[in-house]
Parts: structure tokens; sequence; C-alpha cells
């Protein structure tokens, strides 16, 4: 995604899609203290620089799908091609090439309830340039979902802005039942994933439905907790310069202590338990190599039962939760 340099109301709205996607921009407005035309016209320029996007999120703990998270090791010379060609598969999100080099990290996950997904490592055995291939099981998520990284940041609002929001955001339920796919739900996910901000108006044609029908459909899927939204931009937008992945390994009896641990640490924006050689994993945003010696010697240095960290900074993303962004036309 595209970086540019973000001014506070910027930053404000950015932190209010993150609690609600789809709050309308006067209401946005209303809480910043500015007009409507203000947010219109800075939102619109952030999407015009390929600098702000706002995508659907199926959460595969109510769907009941299982997530994968893979490193992929490259033979030199071939990481780009094996990440470009994970970051057009539909079933794949959060494309990373790491500072080893020669590592693509990224994450499966089925985009919509009616996908199963597929043995992607055995396609990946086939794929020239590939050496190795680590898959972790995601167990148990500690760090990420519907309350995602800017909301924990607080980058934009202050504490009473953002409560004003969350209160009218709307609220899922675990309770709810799940509902069934119905026909229509792929093409709705489809026209989220291009546009989490279209209009009912705009999904009702795509889905080919009343605009009423489609309302009703997003709200239901919302309200079920099968149905979030995130915003998605470039970190250093928001100025951590520094991203990292970390690959640890957590005595059983210590993975209580450790979860609890770094859900409390803002800097993470993924962490889960998981299967494979190392059973716990963390995303997370540091601002520059001081925060992250920071985070890796004092938040983790201080936890009993983490017997080994492997750090590998994040040297590129080629796509996050949406689809992987089409090349800009040059003029």
């Amino acid at each position: 995604m595209g970086s540019i340099n973000f001014d506070a109301v910027d930053l404000g709205i950015v932190h209010a899609l993150d609690i609600d996607g789809r709050v309308p921009f006067a209401r946005i407005a209303e809480v910043l203290g500015v007009s409507d035309a203000t947010v219109l016209r800075h939102y619109r320029r952030m999407r015009a620089n390929d600098a702000i996007r706002v995508v659907p999120v199926t959460d595969l703990r109510r769907t009941g799908q299982t997530s994968w998270v893979l490193r992929v090791r490259c033979a030199p010379g071939a990481v780009d091609a094996v990440a470009q060609g994970l970051g057009r598969r539909p079933d794949v999100s959060w494309v990373h090439v790491l500072a080893a080099g020669t590592d693509v990290l990224c994450v499966t996950r089925p985009k919509g309830p009616e996908y199963p997904g597929d043995d992607l490592s055995r396609q990946l055995g086939r794929v020239a340039g590939v050496i190795a291939l680590e898959m972790h099981c995601t167990l148990r998520v500690v760090v990420g979902g519907p309350m995602s990284c800017w909301q924990a940041q607080n980058i934009g609002l202050t504490a009473d802005q953002a409560e004003a929001l969350i209160r009218t955001a709307p609220k899922a339920s675990w309770d709810a039942p799940v509902p069934a796919w119905v026909d229509g739900d792929r093409e709705l996910f489809a026209a989220l994933s291009e546009d989490g901000r279209a209009s009912y108006a705009e999904l009702a044609r795509a889905c080919g439905t009343s605009e009423s029908a489609a309302r009703r459909r997003v709200e239901l899927l919302r309200s079920a907790g099968v149905l979030f939204f995130e915003v998605e931009t470039d970190p250093v937008n928001l100025g951590y310069g520094l991203p990292a992945f970390l690959w640890m390994n957590v005595r059983p009896s210590a993975l209580d202590v450790v979860a609890e641990v770094v859900a409390a640490d803002a800097r993470v924006v993924f962490a889960a338990v998981v299967t494979g050689s190392s059973n716990f994993l963390l995303s997370v945003l540091c601002r520059d190599t001081a925060d992250l010696y920071d985070f890796i010697a004092r938040s983790l240095g201080s936890v009993e039962g983490i017997t080994n960290v492997e750090t590998t900074p994040i040297v590129e993303t080629l796509k996050r939760e949406g689809p992987m962004p089409r090349p800009r036309r040059r003029r």
C-alpha cells in the first residue's frame, strides 16, 4: 500500500474506521469535531494514494474453519515469484517477505464460509524454487480478530472519542447462531473485498438482490460475529518503521502467562499458539530497532517459560487481508 504523510485528521479517520469500518463519515466528523466535507476529502485523498482500504474479514472461530501460518523457504532469486503467486490466491492473506532474504510468510484463511480451503502445502511442494516449508496450525488466537491493531495502538483518537464510537458500533454476539451460507454471499464477500465501504445499493447490484436485503445480510453476519472489518494501511504511515515476526518456543505450562503478557503490549498486533517447531507466533509493530529491543528484552525477557525466540524483521508486505493491490499504472 502507498505511504503518505498522515495528519491528525487522517489518523483520526484510520482509528475510527478500525473501530467500525462502515461507520458513516458524518459520525466520524462529529467525533473529530470537523465538517463532513473535511472527513470525506481526507478519506478520498488517502484512497486515491492507495494509503487506506477497508476490507471484510471472516472470523474463523465462528465458522469453525482453520488457518495455517506458512513459512516458505525459497532458492535465491525465487522469492518474488513465490510471494507474488501466493498473493494472487484468494485463500491466502498476509504475504510477507522476511529479512532472512529467502523466506516468505503467509497465512491461509478461507475467504468466506463456503470455502473449505485446499491442500496448499502439497501444491507448494511442486513450485519451482521452494526449498522447504514450515506449517503451523493455529490452535488459539491470543491477539487479533475484531479488536485489531490500530485500536490497541490508540493512534488517532482520544480515549473519550474512541469510546463514543465504540458505544455505537455494531456488537457481535457469540450466543447468536452462525448463519447458514446462502446464495449471493460469495458475491457479497467479493464486492466487500473490493471496497469494504461499498454502499448497500452497490452491494445489492453485485448480489442481484434489493438494497434492504443486502443491508440485512451484512448486519446479520456482523451481529453473529462471522463478519468484521479491518482498515489496511502501511504501518510506516503511522510511525511504525520496523514490523517483525517472532517465532517462539514456550513451555506448555507457561502458555497462558505468555499470552497475558503479549496481549497487554500494544506493539503486538497478532499472537497465536500454534503447532510445529515453534509453538507461539507473534507479529509486532515497532517504531525502530530500540523499540524492538525493548520489546524482546523487557516485555518477553521478564517472562519465565520462553525458551527460544527467533526474530525476523519484515522487509516487504505484498498482501494483507484484502486482495493484493493491483500495480498502479504509470502516467
